[in-house]
């Protein structure tokens, strides 16, 4: 039968240490990218950086790995406005407002978001174990259990996931629905990035909650199909947009 480590455990103590000091670089990282990303855009572009900034709060104010694949989702598209200026979905990329990057630069900045969605992606991996093991099957029946060292707020966080990833789609019909019915409409541009914005946010706090353990793992996956269509239908649509 496997054993429970102790919640004492010096490697767990450091993990706890690690992921308190993880979440406070990442939440401090997000509120200023989106802070920059919001003066870099402008009033043309009013919700930019707002998923960034929303993602930076929660990870100062909650200590959840859940929280960690969230940064990696929106680092990994945040990519996407780093090689296409059109793409205004968590953009524009505020270091194109303030110097003229050439294609090393850009390959530089892509391959930098690159190494931090990795180590994101890494960090998550590892950390979701501290939420407990108690109730994971593995194929190992004498790995040791491990216990739950913080709070588990996975079945909120599905909860909400799936309440933006609502929104998100419903912004985007309206931005469908807008550019149809009034074609010169500057607005169905904004209504469109809110949706992909919203979809964007749901995907990625559908993913943390699907993978790590929770209640509500449907809700979550509603989250992360709800939130890819709201923020795949926005894309397409903001690349037809003059």
């Amino acid at each position: 039968m496997p054993k429970l480590l102790p919640p004492d455990d010096p490697n767990l103590l450091k993990a706890v240490t690690r992921l308190a000091r993880g979440q406070l670089l990442w939440g401090w990282l997000f509120i200023g990218l989106g802070g920059l990303t919001e003066l870099a855009a402008g009033a043309a572009h009013p919700v930019a950086g707002l998923p960034f900034i929303a993602i930076g709060i929660a990870c100062l104010r909650w200590s959840d790995p859940a929280l960690i694949a969230a940064v990696a989702t929106l680092l990994a598209l945040s990519i996407w406005p780093a090689l296409d200026t059109r793409a205004s979905i968590l953009g524009p990329e505020p270091l194109y407002r303030v110097m003229n990057l050439g294609f090393v630069e850009r390959g530089a900045l892509v391959f930098v978001k690159g190494i931090l969605v990795y180590t994101a992606l890494q960090q998550f991996i590892i950390l979701r174990f501290l939420y407990g093991t108690e109730g994971a099957t593995s194929d190992d029946p004498n790995l040791p259990l491990i216990p739950a060292l913080i709070p588990n707020n996975t079945n909120r966080f599905a909860i909400w996931a799936r309440f933006v990833a609502f929104g998100g789609i419903t912004f985007s019909i309206m931005a469908l629905l807008l550019t149809l019915f009034a074609p010169t409409s500057t607005f169905s541009r904004t209504l469109a990035e809110l949706g992909g914005s919203l979809g964007a946010v749901a995907l990625g706090l559908g993913l943390g909650v699907a993978f790590s353990p929770t209640d509500e793992r449907e809700a979550a996956l509603w989250a992360i199909g709800l939130g890819t269509v709201s923020y795949i239908a926005s894309a397409v649509l903001i690349l037809q947009l003059p």
